[in-house]
């Protein structure tokens, strides 16, 4: 008798809730075991159950294990009803919780991690806390996690719904939920964050741009520096060889200057002895 969808479901939350390094295998084990039942259409269907990237595995054990997922939930429902609501001080109180509850998650993900002797890298974990802070905001998204067979990581924006597009492995699908009926109030919040999205797009673009052109400058001042350590070490080196030139000078003057004396001394002898052999022959 071919397996239900419960079989199904059974097999890929234990699959998804493993070590991520043995999904293939312990799904290929089970594949087996299915087939050998004389279930091939089971087996067939556990076989397409699709790998779940670094960070949806990171999530999926977070479901399985604890490390305060549950306090995301609650705290994406609180969120979700205060901007309903529109209420300002709620949401600006939950908003310093969020932050912290996100840091926090996201630190014991990677602890979980590395107990099972695998360290994430930072873009991982970045993953993870992109698809925690999608769950904050985003009903779909919380619904697609709570079931602990999440594929890939999430990302939502709080504007758009979350793309749910092959997020859960195993039978049934989540749907994005329709946008739900917004006050007055909660369409003028809506277009403050467009808003101040687009400002910050513009900042950051502003920044960008500022950032090219000190990184221009830079290279400029770089090689003007370079250019003027090659004129000083062209200078030493012309100064090291006049000053040999010199101190060359300096010891042929100075052989000079002692030539000179000598031929002085010289003359002065000569003309000495000149006037003594005058006045001896004076006197014969």
């Amino acid at each position: 008798m071919p397996g239900s969808d419960d079989d199904l479901l059974s097999i890929a939350e234990a699959l998804y809730a493993g070590q991520p390094a043995a999904f293939v295998a312990d799904r290929a084990a089970r594949a087996k075991q299915a087939r050998a039942g004389g279930d091939r259409d089971l087996a067939a269907r556990i076989t397409a159950l699709p790998k779940p990237s670094a960070a949806a595995s990171l999530v999926n054990r977070l479901v399985a294990g604890g490390g305060g997922l549950d306090r995301v939930l609650e705290l994406g429902a609180e969120l979700r009803t205060a901007q309903e609501e529109g209420d300002r001080d709620r949401l600006r109180a939950l908003g310093a919780q969020r932050r912290e509850l996100l840091a926090e998650v996201t630190r014991s993900a990677a602890e979980q991690a590395e107990e099972s002797g695998r360290k994430p890298s930072a873009a991982v974990l970045e993953d993870v806390r992109q698809t925690l802070q999608a769950v904050l905001i985003d009903d779909g998204a919380a619904d697609a996690v709570r079931t602990g067979r999440l594929v890939h990581a999430l990302t939502a924006d709080g504007l758009d719904p979350a793309d749910l597009t092959d997020a859960i492995g195993g039978p049934g699908a989540i749907r994005s939920p329709r946008p739900r009926p917004t006050t007055r109030q909660q369409d003028d919040a809506d277009d403050r964050r467009r808003e101040e999205a687009e400002a910050a797009r513009a900042r950051a673009e502003s920044a960008r741009r500022e950032a090219d052109d000190a990184a221009d400058r830079t290279r400029d001042a770089e090689q003007e520096v370079q250019q003027r350590d090659a004129a000083v070490q062209d200078l030493t080196t012309r100064l090291a060889e006049l000053q040999e030139h010199l101190e060359a000078a300096q010891t042929t003057l100075t052989e000079a200057t002692r030539a000179a004396n000598a031929a002085r001394t010289a003359e002065a002898e000569l003309r000495t002895a000149a006037d003594e052999a005058e006045a001896l022959s004076g006197g014969v």
